[in-house]
């Protein structure tokens, strides 16, 4: 009985012992990543990836690069996530020689300031008007937003189009009416792991270094992308995203701003395309399983029934979301290259084609 006790108070000593190095652990990262914050911020604005604009309370990173004297101010409009700076970078390229090319951030995003604000759409677009004021950049804009974005960017076009030379959307979320829209979701798991300090010593654990990035622009992503997982206004943003679709709907009108609507996703228009997009995927087993769930024919037909099957969601997305939407927001023409929702990175340059004909068109080319 007496090894027995032993045995346990052994064993209630050495948990304790772990329990108190696994607190000084967590106290350790939370220090250390309160002292990164500031350093992180420095290297950012040193090396030119961060250029803070006041709005007020706090500040957005409105990085310009390009052609400051170029034909279009083009400002950039991400995502629901982080780094499109580089995410964008052989796309952009296309345009920042002849073009001023404006990367513009929201709040918590890569390097901008937090906020505990609801993130709403006119929120984040007077966000926008200001950083852009504040920082100098004369209107009028060419707007370029990508998923999300494409939210912030109709509501802007529509209540502000004295501002907007033209908008070119890049595979943009629709905006769409829901009826009763209500906040839903919140901060998960990387929130609070990149608060307490996981992310600046794990990040690389989870997500591969990029080769094709410099060992400065590398290090801006990972903080870019560990501060933006850490922020209030990321998590909020999503939360609002059905209220911000309806928003955006009921703001929308018709006005003559050139627009265009280029479509990744929902893009493709025959059987040919589908089968090419399938045919190239990494995934294309995913994609002919989660297409062919009622399929009962011979197995030698599936992946025919699959590409079928994806073919009459698009179809049916196009005329039920994006014709909708772009008859709503008025003077918009809808072109096509379809693909994945990041097709800018896979053909930066066919992407680039697309949009340059465009602007081509605004200067009378």
């Amino acid at each position: 009985m007496k090894i027995i006790k032993k045995f346990l108070k052994g064993i209630a000593k050495v948990l304790v012992v772990l329990l108190i190095l696994l607190i000084l652990l967590v106290v350790g990262l939370f220090i250390y990543h309160r002292i990164m914050i500031s350093k992180n911020r420095s290297f950012l604005q040193e090396k030119g990836f961060c250029e803070l604009a006041s709005v007020g309370d706090y500040s957005l990173n409105v990085q310009k690069t390009g052609n400051a004297d170029g034909k279009h101010r083009i400002i950039m409009l991400s995502g629901a996530g982080p780094c499109y700076r580089f995410s964008m970078k052989e796309f952009a390229e296309n345009f920042q020689e002849d073009n001023e090319f404006i990367y513009l951030s929201r709040p918590g995003y890569d390097g901008s300031d937090d906020t505990k604000k609801a993130m709403t759409v006119e929120m984040v677009v007077e966000n926008y008007r200001t950083a852009l004021e504040n920082a100098g950049v004369e209107k009028p804009y060419v707007l370029m937003p990508h998923s999300l974005g494409s939210l912030y960017a109709s509501y802007w076009v529509s209540n502000y189009p004295d501002e907007i030379e033209a908008l070119v959307n890049l595979d943009g979320t629709y905006p769409t009416p829901i009826t009763d829209p209500q906040s839903h979701g919140g901060k998960d798991m990387f929130y609070y792991l990149a608060n307490l300090g996981v992310g600046d010593v794990a990040f690389h654990a989870f997500i591969p270094k990029d080769p094709t990035l410099s060992t400065d622009e590398q290090r801006a992503y990972d903080i870019m992308y560990v501060s933006t997982l850490a922020a209030d206004a990321f998590y909020s943003e999503s939360e609002y995203i059905d209220i911000n679709k309806n928003s955006t709907w009921e703001s929308l009108s018709p006005n003559d701003v050139p627009k265009m609507y280029l479509s990744f996703r929902d893009g493709f228009r025959t059987a040919e395309e589908v089968q090419a997009y399938f045919d190239a995927s990494e995934f294309k087993e995913d994609l002919i399983a989660e297409n062919s769930e009622d399929f009962t024919g011979n197995e030698t037909d599936r992946e025919a029934y699959a590409c079928k099957k994806y073919l009459e969601q698009i179809t049916e997305n196009r005329s039920k979301e994006l014709e909708p939407f772009v008859e709503k927001l008025g003077n918009c023409e809808i072109r096509y290259l379809p693909g994945g929702h990041f097709l800018y990175e896979d053909k930066p340059d066919e992407c680039a084609a697309i949009v340059q004909d465009f602007l081509n068109s605004l200067d009378g080319n």
